[in-house]
């Protein structure tokens, strides 16, 4: 199977580029052979790239908050969000997470 579709590959570079921390080593790995300007092409392509996808997903997340009105959640969402802080706060307190 030589021929891959090319949406695999982009797929998992999007992918890779929503998580900024581990995909990143071995693609350094792999441009180390080439010289110090190719690892830092790889790394200012990942990170233009994975502050796009966090733009990306956060302006979407957005609109799609902004599309669901729920009246109950206008007037008690910040006691909502407190009581989750507090039960997460809890439980990482309790269970030594």
């Amino acid at each position: 199977h030589e021929h891959q579709r090319p949406f695999t590959e982009w797929s998992l570079f999007l992918f890779f580029c929503a998580d900024p921390c581990v995909a990143l080593i071995p693609m350094i790995i792999a441009a180390s052979a080439l010289g110090w300007s190719a690892i830092a092409a790889v790394i200012v392509v990942y990170e233009v790239a994975m502050f796009a996808m966090m733009v990306t997903i956060v302006m979407t997340s957005l609109a799609g908050a902004r599309a669901i009105r729920f009246s109950w959640l206008d007037r008690y969402g910040d006691a909502l969000a407190g009581a989750v802080i507090l039960v997460l706060g809890t439980a990482f307190t309790v269970f030594h997470l």
